[in-house]
């Protein structure tokens, strides 16, 4: 059995995910019912970061609307997500023009609740504000359990 192609941690309210390859149906549904646990056990919307690792390949058209399809699922779990595209690679400066305009043309986008970043470290500012928590030393935390790079 193949190892998982995610990784996931709760960290003061905010719900690291990280993918280092293209995730298949069933490993979308494991992490949308981590999703779920993770918000029953607060009992609160928690604040998602969700990372595309550097190497980690596009997904397939079939891959993107299984994890467009969780993200519509999880919307009502989450007060905000952070979408974290690591590199600096033309590659992927291009995913990250190209995420920001899948999300104003489905309108999924909406300045308070998805933001694009280059790295977790833009979305430290945001987690303080939501949830009045040290932003950078979530994020530390979170690099330091290897969720965030």
């Amino acid at each position: 059995m193949a190892l998982p192609v995610y990784k996931t941690d709760v960290i003061d309210k905010v719900f690291f995910l990280r993918w280092d390859a293209p995730p298949t149906p069933e490993e979308i549904q494991a992490v949308f019912q981590k999703m779920q646990a993770a918000y029953q056990q607060h009992q609160q919307p928690l604040v998602l970061v969700t990372i595309a690792g550097a190497k980690s390949a596009v997904p397939n058209s079939e891959q993107r609307r299984h994890l467009s399809n969780m993200l519509s699922d999880a919307r009502a779990l989450f007060s905000e997500i952070h979408v974290i595209i690591e590199g600096n690679e033309l590659q992927h400066n291009l995913q990250r023009v190209i995420v920001s305009g899948m999300l104003i043309v489905t309108r999924t986008y909406d300045d308070q609740f998805i933001r694009v970043h280059k790295n977790a470290d833009g979305a430290a500012g945001f987690i303080a504000r939501r949830l009045g928590v040290d932003g950078s030393q979530v994020v530390n935390e979170a690099r330091s359990r290897g969720v965030v790079m």
